[in-house]
């Protein structure tokens, strides 16, 4: 038995890079990184994180997570038709091509399909090329699926949505240049599931837990695409983004407890699939609106500089610079403006002494030495300083 299920696991793994969805990720992840990239050469003419940051956020941390709740899924012996994978794929990917990456919450891709299903089911239509449903009743693990994924999506936010956010330039209602960060994230998620067509022998007398009495199963390795989307403007990204995290998190293990109830109520999964998809969208549309409504952050300041962005191995972060921070003093001169910043800055081409106002409010000081072939900016992007908008200097 050990043997079966050793070469199930390793045919699982292989239906995994081979489903569509797996090279369609990156393609996605690269042209996120391409075009993010391009924009901030338009706005900065630099860019701060390679075009490739993106890809390896997708394999990152997604890929453990996924692992890791696939015991769950596997001890659990979670049973789904093979035709509701195919369709959560193909929604998946018609969202990632509208470039809202909002539309890739687990509760939207996975509740929406669910909802289809479902109502395809009730309806008993009979669609041409499409195999009917292997077992209608085995719908309703799906928004227990959901909710799943919807904790590690809450995790994932809370992990990483607010690390490597891109710069950018907005303008206010006022018609003033403010700054704002973009958090645009990708990560692939494979879960271990079952499907009710194989040969694989039961563990133990009274597993599968969740199946419907359809003990001959076959492993899959799915890939499932999750996407998040926040700009930010109120405050530092970890203040905004991570409560964000913790909220879908939680309500990830809601949705998880009331489609746990499907189980033996009906209406409890139809519940709790109706709401992954609904509640979701109102969560994502409600922090968008929030955020756009507070009071812009990144903004000119009455003296000093504030840092917008910071270029990975410049001087900046020698010198522990951080985004947020306001730039004070640069060698014992005031600054108001990046003319002044740099002239200061070439007062002295070899040491360089800051007086900084960091992000909790309290003046600190920082200096190191510079050396030939360093960033002649130390790597700093600021906010502008320049009260309207130009149309000329921002495309």
């Amino acid at each position: 038995m050990l043997e079966t299920w050793l070469l199930e696991i390793a045919k699982s793994l292989g239906k995994f890079v081979l489903n569509p969805l797996f090279p369609l990720s990156l393609l996605f992840a690269i042209l996120v990184g391409y075009f993010r990239v391009k924009r901030e050469r338009s706005d900065f003419h630099t860019r701060l994180l390679d075009g490739y940051n993106d890809l390896r956020v997708l394999l990152s941390y997604g890929l453990v997570l996924g692992l890791a709740f696939s015991i769950v899924t596997l001890g659990l012996g979670l049973t789904v038709p093979v035709i509701s994978l195919v369709v959560i794929g193909a929604v998946t990917i018609l969202f990632a091509l509208t470039g809202r990456f909002q539309l890739l919450s687990a509760g939207i891709t996975v509740g929406f399909s669910y909802l289809l299903l479902w109502a395809w089911d009730f309806s008993g239509l009979d669609i041409p090329y499409i195999p009917e449903l292997e077992n209608g009743n085995l719908l309703g693990f799906l928004p227990l699926l959901a909710g799943l994924l919807l904790m590690i999506e809450g995790i994932l936010i809370r992990l990483s949505g607010w690390k490597g956010t891109s710069p950018k330039w907005i303008k206010s209602p006022r018609g003033m240049k403010v700054g704002a960060l973009q958090s645009k994230k990708l990560w692939l998620v494979p879960m271990i599931l079952f499907v009710p067509e194989g040969s694989l022998p039961p563990i133990f007398d009274w597993w599968p837990v969740v199946s419907l009495g359809n003990t001959d199963l076959a492993l899959v390795c799915v890939p499932f695409l999750l996407g998040f989307s926040l700009l930010v403007r109120s405050a530092l990204p970890a203040i905004v983004v991570r409560p964000v995290g913790a909220n879908v998190f939680w309500f990830g293990a809601f949705i998880t407890t009331v489609a746990a109830a499907g189980y033996w109520v009906t209406e409890a999964s139809i519940a709790a699939g109706a709401l992954a998809l609904l509640a979701r969208i109102w969560m994502a549309v409600s922090t968008s609106k929030k955020e756009a409504e507070k009071p812009y952050y990144f903004k000119r300041q009455p003296a000093g500089l504030m840092i917008l962005g910071i270029i990975p191995g410049s001087p900046a972060e020698t010198l522990s610079l951080r985004v947020g921070e306001i730039i004070l003093k640069v060698n014992g001169n005031e600054i108001s403006n990046e003319r002044e910043f740099y002239e200061a800055l070439q007062k002295n081409g070899a040491y360089c002494k800051l007086e900084v106002i960091g992000t909790n409010a309290e003046n600190r000081f920082t200096q190191g030495a510079l050396y030939e072939g360093d960033h002649h900016e130390l790597g700093l992007l600021f906010t502008y300083q320049d009260e309207r908008w130009e149309t000329d200097q921002v495309s």
